[in-house]
Parts: structure tokens; sequence; C-alpha cells
């Protein structure tokens, strides 16, 4: 078994299309195809199914996909515990995002790896403060960032603290007190349904909640209520007369990058960290 056939499998199941997974390989369709292929050969079983749609894991390639990832993770440990420096690093680590990649200097990150430790694979995951920190637990993600008070079984860094505020449809004016109107909140734990709750009492009148920014700024414009969102760019779709801003509940919630505390000593992950640290001046 190749050690290439099993990391192309892995990157497929992650992407569901050959021609991404190729970029993410840097290599080409046909070849991850090819790899598959063996693979399925070699194992006598099918691991995807064919769709208009992409590449869909069979039952028992669901079944392997873990394995192939802890058996891809320990010969990545093995190479870089022999590694005598950050070139020599190889690997992939899977970020979770809460924010835009552009407000967490994902781009700069990107750059900053490619030129140090171009052997790291960054792979990016749009995920909530909740979700994050179940996916890393379940080892699905390797780190990522998050709002609000860390676990005790993460390693973090401070990263910034980001000013949210509240988010109404366009042109509101109601009289109605801020705790009887209609809610739009995040749910799936997350930090900002908290301090709602805190600011305004458990009976919150919650019709629905979403931890996916576009989905509640969807829903907010299309008059439905109100909602918690980042200062930023809220400021920019008020500008564009989408929503309107409301200051009263405005606060300020640290944003924390986190990965596993028995997996912060690995090399990819500490190559990570200092990345991070040098990008937002972190001492």
């Amino acid at each position: 078994m190749e050690f290439y056939h099993l990391r192309s499998f892995v990157v497929v199941a992650q992407t569901g299309n050959l021609t991404l997974a190729a970029k993410q390989l840097y290599t080409t369709p046909p070849a991850v195809s090819a790899h598959i292929k063996a693979l399925e050969e070699e194992l006598q079983v099918p691991l995807f199914v064919r769709t208009s749609k992409g590449m869909k894991l069979t039952e028992k390639g669901e079944l392997l996909l873990k394995k192939a990832q802890k058996t891809l993770d320990s010969a990545f440990d093995l190479v870089n515990a022999a590694a005598s420096s950050q070139d020599e690093i190889v690997g992939t680590f899977r970020l979770a995002l809460n924010q835009k990649p552009a407000q967490l200097e994902i781009p700069r990150l990107i750059e900053n790896l490619l030129e140090s430790t171009p052997g790291i694979t960054l792979q990016i995951h749009p995920m909530s403060t909740g979700k994050t920190i179940e996916a890393i637990r379940s080892e699905e993600m390797d780190g990522g960032f998050v709002y609000g008070e860390v676990p005790s079984d993460f390693v973090s860094v401070k990263v910034k603290s980001q000013k949210i505020t509240t988010i109404a449809p366009f042109g509101f004016h109601s009289d109605t007190p801020l705790e009887k109107s209609l809610w739009i909140t995040m749910g799936y734990y997350c930090p900002f349904d908290d301090f709602l709750k805190m600011k305004l009492g458990d009976d919150i009148n919650a019709i629905t909640s979403s931890d996916d920014d576009a989905t509640r700024l969807e829903l907010v414009r299309s008059g439905l209520g109100l909602s918690f969102y980042e200062l930023e760019d809220a400021k920019e779709h008020a500008q564009n007369n989408q929503i309107t801003i409301i200051p009263d509940l405005d606060f300020e919630a640290e944003l924390y990058f986190i990965v596993p505390k028995n997996k912060a000593n690995s090399p990819i992950a500490k190559a990570v960290i200092q990345e991070i640290c040098s990008i937002w001046e972190i001492a």
C-alpha cells in the first residue's frame, strides 16, 4: 500500500471532488483517480460511488476513512519527529474558521506557511465555536478559532477582541423593548447566546437559530427578527441599506485560536501556532 494512495483517498473524501483534491495534492485529476483505483483494487472494496455531483463515500469507505486518516497522521508524526528543520515538516492541518478568512488573516497565514514550512497544507472549514470544539475533540479538525471561554483540554492563543453588535431589518424603528423583540439566535453552544440571555434574561423570544452568519444575515434582511453580528461586517451591510445597526447591546468577544493539549507540541501544530502569533504580533 502506497502512502500517497492513502493521502489521495483522504483528500478526495474530504473534498468530494477529484479536481479539488488534485489541486490540494498538487497533481492532476487522472493521477488522483488512478490512486483511488489502485487502493480499491488492493483493498478489494469500492471506496467511492462516482455521481454527477462528485465522489461519494461508500459505506465501507466511511468506515475506512478514519483509519486511513489515523494512519496518515502516524506517518506524518514519524517523518516530523525525524525532521531537523521546518522545511522538512509535512502534513495537513485541518483549520476551523468562525469568521471570513480575510478577517482572520488566513491568506497571510497560508503565504507564511508556504515560505516557512512548505510541507504543511491547510484545509479550511467554516465552523461555529461549538462545532469547532466538538470537531477537534473528535479529531475531525486539528485546530480552529473560537469565541469565549476555552475548555481546559485545549491550548489557546488570544487573537483579538471582536466587537459584536445587533443587526435589525433595514429601517427598524420599533418601540418594542429588545427583550420583547423577535430574535434569531446562534444556537449550538455560542457564547453570544449566553451574553444575550445575560443582558435580556432567559425568556428571549427566539423564533429560530443558525450558527451560519450568512443565514442569520439573510433572515434579518427578510424582516424576521434581530441577531448578533460582527460589527465590521454589519457596518458594510448597513451602508448598503440592507440592515439597521442597533448599538444598545454592543459588546466585545474574545477570539482565540485553539489546539488540543495532547497535540499542541506536534511539529505541525507548533508551526501553525508560531505563524499565527507572528501575524497577530502575539508575544
